[in-house]
């Protein structure tokens, strides 16, 4: 008898323990931004200027990185 009154919180708490859960992993996040296009997005929200892209030259030369791909 006394066992069985110590399990039922302990089912209760894993009850809602699970359900917090199951709901908290419903919610569907949005694409991920570029850091580009967040900036922009940030100024704009803030009312500031919005930067302008910066410019390949010789001493920053436009190279691409491998994990570019991801964010396009």
């Amino acid at each position: 008898m006394a066992s069985k009154l110590r399990s039922q919180p302990l089912m209760a708490l894993a009850v809602i323990v699970s359900a917090a859960l199951i709901l908290s992993a419903c919610g569907r996040r949005g694409d991920p931004l570029k850091p580009s296009q967040a900036t922009i997005e940030a100024a704009k929200s803030e009312k500031r200027d919005v930067p302008e892209k910066p410019t390949a030259n010789d001493a920053n030369p436009d190279k691409r990185f491998i994990l570019d791909g991801l964010l396009e």
